[in-house]
Formats: structure tokens, sequence, C-alpha cells
């Protein structure tokens, strides 16, 4: 049975984690061959405590812990939970399952015709019907710039929903080196570089998530983005990627 690892990389989750834990158990205890990896990204809040006696009270091997005590970012939590994978594909997932489970069947279908394949949230028109304006700029001028400096044809890069089989991820994620908001658009830079194919799907955001808090700061992030994008460009031209 194909053995498939979805990672979920968590800071300051407290107020819904426990739903996602109940989420992933239930759904690992009716599909075995996936495992979840839970990555707990320096959370100052009570994410850790709850995972940890969630853990205690609902004992299983489908769901494991990683936690540290300093945030590295979300890009360092999925590539730290990627070491400690033993699996034929490697998912990651927003850890408030703003992209339901319910994604995961067509992703690995896709993954038996691509060696990555990434969620897109421009191909369910059901997003936009009551996205506020701040996401609806922010998604379009990360994305447009993203876009432009990295030469990638790809609409939305950042969803938090991509797979990969083993040996893509192997190979992309050992010379990954962002580890903040852009990490998404190095992966695909580098699956590019290496000549990986690349599939899409459908992503719907929950309608919960559409509710959220955005914690994006439109121009400090867009700044930071527009920094690390600057450094794949240089990483590559200097041989970093080879």
């Amino acid at each position: 049975m194909m053995k498939i690892a979805v990672i979920l990389p968590v800071y300051n989750e407290a107020n819904c984690i426990e739903q996602t834990f109940d989420k992933i158990l239930e759904f690992s205890q009716k599909n075995h061959a996936y495992n979840f990896i839970i990555v707990n990204d320096g959370s100052t809040d009570n994410t850790l405590q709850i995972i940890e006696n969630k853990l205690k009270t609902f004992p299983t091997h489908h769901i494991k812990l990683i936690s540290y005590s300093n945030r590295q970012g979300k890009g360092y939590a999925v590539k730290k939970g990627g070491e400690y994978v033993d699996a034929d594909c490697i998912c990651f997932m927003d850890g408030d399952l703003a992209y339901s489970l319910e994604h995961l069947e067509p992703l690995v279908e896709k993954l038996e015709k691509f060696d990555v394949v990434i969620g897109c949230r421009n191909l369910d028109k059901q997003n936009f019907r009551n996205l506020t304006l701040i996401r609806k700029i922010s998604g379009k001028i990360f994305n447009l710039i993203s876009r432009k400096i990295l030469n990638l044809p790809y609409r939305d890069m950042q969803a938090g929903l991509k797979g990969f089989k083993q040996s893509a991820a192997q190979e992309i994620f050992k010379q990954q080196t962002i580890t903040g908001f852009s990490f998404d658009a190095e992966l695909l830079f580098l699956a590019v570089k290496k000549g990986y194919t690349i599939g899409e799907i459908p992503a719907r955001v929950s309608e919960q998530h559409l509710y959220k808090t955005s914690k994006v700061n439109i121009v400090k992030d867009s700044l930071k983005m527009f920094s690390c994008l600057l450094k794949i460009r240089y990483n590559n031209r200097v041989g970093n990627y080879e």
C-alpha cells in the first residue's frame, strides 16, 4: 500500500488546533495510508499543550508531533517535517485546514501523473465569493511579483496545499533556503529547474478561513517576499541550486 505523509506546520493556532487534530485523527483512521506530521513552529500560545494533551488522550501512530521553541517560519517547519518522513508521497497543508482534507485524495491521484502537484485557488471561482479586499489585493500582488521575477507561469504559487513524489521532495527540500513567506515559490522554482513535472488541482478555501483575520501585512510582507525572490534569483545565478 502506498504511504502518504502530510505535514501540517502550525503557529499560534490554539483556537483551531483541537478541531484540526480531531479531523486528521478521524481521516487517518479511515485512510490508513496517510500519516500526519504536525510541526509546532515555536507557538507562544497553548497550541503545543493542546496537541500534547490530544496525543495522550488519543495515542496513534498516524500522527507525529515535532516541536521547537523558537519560531523559524513556515518554510522551515515544512522542511523540518520532511526530515521525519518515510513515504511514497509527501504533502503539506495549512495547519488550520484552510483547505479541507478532501483535497488530499485528488492531490495524491494527480501525483500518479506528475512529480509535483499544487493547489490553485484560481481554478475554483467559489474562493472569491466572500474574499476581503485586502486578501484579493495581497494575493494578486504576491503572485504577480513571483511570476515576473522567477519567470514561472503558475497563477497561484502560495496556496498551502502541495504534494511531491518522494524523489522530487528529497532533492527539492535539500536545496530549499527560504524559510519564511516565499518558500513555496522557491520550491516551484527548484522543481522547474530540476525538470520535474508540475500539475494543478482546484483548491477551495474553507468557509471558516474566509472570515479569519489575515496575518498578512500587505506592505511589510510584500517587501519581505520581494527580498526573498531576489535571493532565489541570486542563488540560481551563483550556482547554489546546482
